[in-house]
């Protein structure tokens, strides 16, 4: 997943000097690096600091402990995804393109997003159910969401055959997270004795949200425009 513009976070202290923010960053990269290959129980301190060309020292300026840097790294993360939802639930990019296309492109984003990052998401599962505060950080993003794409999406409520626009978009959008949640802890989806691949899991959940929604298909005159 490409990178969107730099995240400013809260949660780290320390110095704020361009110099100092460059050897945050490298840090917080290099943390990310290691977890996508080793797993988090498996990463140590010194180990970030090499991976980074730092010091122990320049760690514990900015960091209390490995939790404090998982912290940084779950505020990161979604300050990223929030700027790709942004872009994603834009009313323009999506004029005249019809319900199915964007409910294909949300799931596709959410099914790349943890297939990239799974080993990172996976550490974010475990620490939410260790701590409330992580959990409630992850709940509060998927409000986000939710918010955002019921703006995009009760402007077609007619095309919904559900009874409740509003609840069914709530609970489609928590469907398809904790679908995703499933399939971080697994470490795959299967069903009826096979793995889907990413494109079959991507077809399948779109068409699971749509029949829920009960969207009936309306021809519209363009496609999605590009980013």
């Amino acid at each position: 997943m490409a990178r969107a513009q730099v995240v400013a976070l809260e949660t780290v202290s320390g110095p704020k000097q361009a110099r100092s923010e460059r050897t945050l960053y490298r840090l917080l990269e290099a943390a990310e690096a290691l977890i996508n290959e080793k797993g988090l129980a498996d990463v140590s301190i010194p180990e970030i600091v090499r991976r980074a060309n730092s010091s122990v020292g320049g760690f514990y300026a900015r960091f209390r402990d490995k939790s404090e840097l998982l912290r940084a790294l779950e505020e990161r993360f979604y300050g990223e995804l929030e700027q790709r939802v942004e872009g994603l639930v834009d009313p323009e990019r999506w004029r005249g393109v019809s319900t199915r296309a964007i409910v294909q492109a949300a799931v596709a984003e959410l099914v790349t997003v943890t297939r990239e990052r799974e080993r990172m998401l996976g550490a974010f599962l475990v620490r939410a159910v260790q701590d409330p505060t992580v959990r409630e950080d992850a709940l509060r993003f998927r409000r986000r969401v939710t918010e955002r794409f019921e703006v995009l999406l009760l402007d077609r409520r007619t095309e919904f055959g559900h009874r409740d626009p509003v609840l069914a978009i709530d609970l489609g959008i928590q469907t398809a997270f904790a679908f995703m949640q499933q399939h971080i802890l697994v470490g795959e989806t299967r069903v009826a004795d096979r793995t889907l691949s990413d494109g079959e899991l991507q077809l399948e959940l779109t068409e699971l949200l749509l029949a829920y929604l009960g969207v009936r298909e309306v021809a519209r005159a363009t496609t999605a425009k590009n980013d």
